[in-house]
């Protein structure tokens, strides 16, 4: 079979970045910083939306191609609009957003400052692809362990203040909270593979 039939489903590289941050509605156009459209598609692999065209990407070409969908394109689930929805709670919770909110309270998504996030998040997630130097210490982002709570991380390094002079937060300060380490009946969850409680095994 040919190459171009073949359809890249997903990377699987970094998780969740590209579910949280770009669209699969096929109206709104996967279109690069040229106004063009990013890795269109063929007959054999029409699947047309943002997504389809960051897996049918070169993982060499997603800071350029794809760091303006992440943080500021045209769907509502960017990372600007994310932080202008979800800042507020952060404050609540007595988090530090990497974001600045420059009118108080913001009307629209364009009155949130993402600048100091997007250094911080970039390095991590692109390009989507997992990265692995023997040299450092290892658990997400470098390589990933099986019990690493990587959206929790990922999470830190996209909404949290992390990095700079100062900074109150780690890439650890949410840890457990996307990955909660008891059940829902309160039950602690078993550190060490393979995560099964006594009665399963």
């Amino acid at each position: 079979m040919p190459p171009d039939r073949y359809v890249r489903v997903d990377r699987t590289g970094q998780p969740a970045v590209a579910t949280a941050l770009l669209s699969r509605d096929p109206a709104i156009p996967p279109l690069g910083p040229t106004g063009l459209p990013l890795n269109p598609g063929n007959a054999a692999n029409a699947f047309n939306n943002q997504r389809d065209a960051l897996n049918r990407g070169d993982p060499a070409n997603d800071a350029r191609d794809f760091a303006g969908l992440f943080t500021v394109g045209p769907q509502s689930n960017t990372l600007r609009n994310i932080h202008y929805e979800v800042g507020p709670a952060l404050r609540a919770l007595g988090l530090t957003p990497c974001s600045v909110e420059t009118v108080t309270p913001p009307a629209i998504d364009a009155e949130v400052d993402i600048s100091q996030c997007v250094p911080q998040v970039a390095p991590v997630v692109l390009p989507d692809v997992i990265t692995h130097d023997l040299d450092a210490a290892p658990g997400w982002p470098n390589g990933r362990g099986y019990d690493d709570p990587v959206v929790d991380r990922l999470l830190a390094a996209a909404l949290l203040r992390i990095s700079g002079p100062g900074a109150p937060h780690t890439l650890f300060a949410i840890t457990g909270a996307i990955n909660p380490p008891r059940d829902e009946s309160g039950t602690v969850l078993p550190p060490v593979f393979p995560h099964l409680r006594d009665r399963y095994l």
